[in-house]
């Protein structure tokens, strides 16, 4: 006897068969997109862990230097530096980071290193003379051999009476300008990371020699021109007032680089048209000789270290017992107080109009 089935079960059937298949294509899907990420993800982990990059041993950076992050860099055996940190502060002392991203294929790693800055650098200290010589009882003024104290970061140091935290420099002296004898001024630097540097100069107090008839030089003594000059003296004094402020510069003279003593008087008198000497020696003789009674706006005063017979410095009278000269690289061309300037240790050697 033939058995007729129930056309609604083979239909349900055909249902089950085609949802199990869907399940199956689904399953196989699933497990494949999770095999692949897997995969991937192994992948890489490995490609991230073979990103190598080495560094320099030395991982020092000198305070305020302009320094490149990829000088630090020694070698990257896998994969290249896509970027970097690439400017390390280094106006503060201490520690700093910089971040290299090193990538190969699609995978990028992240290395971190740190450097430290410090400042090894002390300031420099420039003296006028490494030995003074003055007079007993006359007044000196330590500071004033001074020219400069300068770091190569912080700048110019200022002077201070005392220590304090800042960048500054000091002077201390056994000094006693009343008694014959060779002392020792130490100036002592001390930039604003606490770096320190001195130096020592000598201060030979010598008796005043005994009054002698003739004490000027003999162009001074024997001066009686007291006639007009060459030049309009008026610019002369006005050209030299000009250019207070201008930089000091030995063997300078010329207002864009700075000028030293005798260079500035030359300048002078070629911007007013009348060519003279180069040197403090040789403008002893430029001119006519002029008695210290008869000084005049304009006229160029020699001078000499107190206990020495040789014209080192040169300058320009400008009235009112005022001289403008260019005194060290500290200070520049300045105008000064005449008798102040004597009492520091010069005395006039000649007078010159020209």
């Amino acid at each position: 006897m033939e058995i007729i089935k129930d056309p609604s079960s083979v239909v349900s059937n055909k249902r089950v068969n085609k949802t199990m298949l869907m399940i199956s294509i689904l399953s196989l899907i699933f497990v494949g997109s999770f095999s692949f990420f897997v995969i991937n993800d192994v992948r890489k982990q490995k490609i991230y862990e073979s990103i190598n990059i080495s560094f320099a041993s030395n991982k020092e950076i000198e305070y305020g230097a302009d320094y490149n992050p990829m000088d630090l860099v020694k070698k990257v055996s896998e994969g290249s530096i896509k970027s970097y940190t690439e400017k390390v502060d280094t106006s503060t002392v201490g520690k700093k980071e910089i971040v290299f991203e090193v990538e190969k294929d699609d995978v990028v790693k992240k290395v971190s290193v740190e450097v430290v800055v410090k400042d090894t650098k002390a300031p420099t200290i420039e003296l006028t003379d490494a030995v003074v010589n003055m007079y007993a009882g006359d007044a000196f003024d330590v500071n004033s051999n001074v020219v400069k104290v300068n770091d190569v970061v912080d700048g110019d140091i200022p002077f201070s009476e005392t220590d304090v935290e800042n960048a500054h420099y000091i002077v201390n002296t056994d000094l006693n300008n009343n008694e014959v004898g060779t002392y020792n001024v130490t100036v002592k630097a001390t930039d604003a990371n606490g770096n320190n540097n001195e130096v020592t100069y000598k201060v030979n107090v010598i008796a005043k020699p005994k009054p002698k008839v003739v004490t000027m030089n003999k162009s001074l003594l024997n001066a009686t021109y007291n006639g007009p000059a060459s030049v309009d003296t008026s610019s002369v004094v006005n050209a030299a007032r000009s250019l207070i402020g201008t930089r000091y510069v030995h063997g300078g003279s010329n207002p864009s680089t700075g000028f030293d003593c005798s260079g500035f008087v030359q300048y002078i008198y070629g911007a007013v048209g009348k060519s003279i000497s180069r040197t403090s020696r040789s403008q002893e003789n430029d001119g006519v000789a002029i008695a210290r009674q008869n000084l005049q706006p304009g006229d160029i005063i020699i001078w000499t270290r107190r206990g020495s017979s040789t014209p080192s410095h040169s300058s320009i009278y400008v009235g009112d017992n005022t001289i403008i000269h260019a005194i060290n690289s500290r200070k520049g061309v300045q105008q000064t107080n005449l008798s102040s300037w004597e009492s520091y240790g010069y005395n006039i050697d000649a007078i010159r109009r020209v």
